[in-house]
């Protein structure tokens, strides 16, 4: 039995990022490939959202003394260098802006103080607890440049961009199913260009990310398939994750046999409260069906976001409250359509054939897992003045047209990590 380190960003309160080690330790278990899966984050600990695994720090991949191994006796004569099985990813997490990725930290534990204390260590949180009154730009700044010296202290050129001779000798490094948010600084390239010429294997998953990589001259063999998530229907069963999907709305009063849609969304400077309620209540009440509520990222505060429009719509529109990332995956199963900027959220509706939309981010990932599966770009809203027309177009695509791309994107998945695990 080997073991494969799984680095990502399994340790923030994220519904996609937490899907990877779900659905990649299912792959290894269901294919029988002698392989354990451990996984590494920033920060160790069970994972949030009741995922069911724990973490390790990433930190502690590069300490020498975790680099060997002792005989019996202890000596140093017995020492032996422990080689490291490394797989990187998934997430849009090929990206050298070590600030932001640190940022979502902050927000951790729904606001919970006691995240952020253990992130930052007693008197960094003191000081970070001064700032409350200073502009919330300020108090992230800080946040970014304290937790980025206690946990992301590593040789890199980007927090998950890691070149394998910086770790121990023989050690191993492949990506899996990752993506590159926005273009690779000039003074980076080469440096990033180094890391991944040095990658046993890479899997990205949109060709907007291979491009971008290809524009820092990256000469490895690149392999393009959609996002690992759309092989989710192949671990989990459609019907059952509905049926319990159906039980937890039950209980959340949501009892009716109207149709529901399932909304989703984080705050957004340009995203305006009252127009997207004005178009959800208009939708509900001209087709007579349901809008629930469903926050996907809480470190990117969907709850607050969503618990604002739900009271302002005097509770026409219905907030689920839940914090199981399995939970969250049922009420989408059981959900006729999914509207939402969350692209894992959309993912996994597109996996269960289940019509969706992407909402209006200006993100390089939407687009790149459209062009992926070969779905219609008009799938993404350009602005929420879209949502009931585009709506009505994703319906009447229907299920099975979503179904069927699926099963080819699924394939494509397949082949690629196939490709992995041989190399592995």
């Amino acid at each position: 039995m080997f073991t494969i380190n799984q680095l990502g960003t399994f340790d923030l309160e994220n519904y996609g990022d937490l899907l990877y080690p779900i659905v990649f330790r299912n792959i290894l278990q269901r294919q029988d490939t002698g392989l354990d899966v451990c996984q590494y984050s920033f920060l160790a600990g069970d994972a949030p959202q009741e995922a069911g695994f724990k973490t390790h720090s990433i930190q502690t991949l590069f300490d020498a003394e975790s680099q060997v191994t002792r005989g019996l006796g202890g000596s140093a004569g017995d020492a032996q260098v422990i080689a490291k099985r490394i797989v990187i990813g998934g997430g849009d997490i090929l990206r050298t802006d070590w600030d932001v990725v640190a940022t979502p930290y902050s927000r951790g534990s729904r606001g919970q103080a006691g995240l952020v204390r253990r992130s930052l260590g007693a008197p960094n949180f003191l000081s970070y607890q001064l700032l409350r009154p200073l502009p919330a730009w300020r108090q992230d700044a800080f946040f970014a440049n304290r937790f980025r010296r206690r946990w992301m202290n590593y040789p890199a050129v980007g927090p998950f961009l890691i070149d394998p001779n910086n770790l121990a000798a023989g050690s191993t490094v492949s990506y899996l199913s990752c993506g590159v948010p926005h273009e690779i600084p000039s003074d980076q390239k080469d440096n990033v260009k180094r890391a991944l010429d040095h990658a046993q294997f890479i899997y990205v998953r949109d060709e907007q990310s291979a491009e971008k990589l290809g524009r820092c001259g990256v000469q490895r063999e690149i392999h393009v398939a959609p996002d690992l998530i759309v092989t989710l229907s192949e671990q989990f069963d459609h019907t059952a994750l509905a049926r319990k999907g159906q039980e937890i709305l039950a209980g959340s009063g949501v009892k009716d046999e109207r149709p529901i849609i399932c909304f989703q969304s984080k705050d957004y400077p340009h995203f305006q409260v009252n127009e997207i309620l004005e178009h959800l209540l208009n939708y509900q009440t001209k087709t007579d069906s349901q809008v629930i509520l469903l926050p996907l990222g809480y470190c990117h505060s969907d709850h607050e976001f969503l618990q604002r429009l739900a009271t302002q719509s005097g509770g026409a529109l219905k907030y689920i409250n839940l914090y199981s990332v399995f939970d969250l995956m049922s009420v989408i199963a059981a959900s006729d359509l999914f509207v939402g900027t969350s692209l894992h959220g959309n993912i996994t509706a597109f996996s269960f054939g289940i019509p969706h939309l992407i909402g209006p981010l200006p993100v390089d990932k939407a687009d790149g897992f459209l062009r992926a599966v070969d779905l219609p770009l008009d799938l993404k809203l350009r602005s929420w003045n879209e949502l009931t027309d585009k709506i009505e177009m994703a319906r009447r695509l229907g299920g099975p047209f979503f179904s069927s791309l699926a099963r080819n994107a699924k394939q494509k998945v397949n082949r690629v990590v196939g490709e992995l695990l041989k190399v592995l």
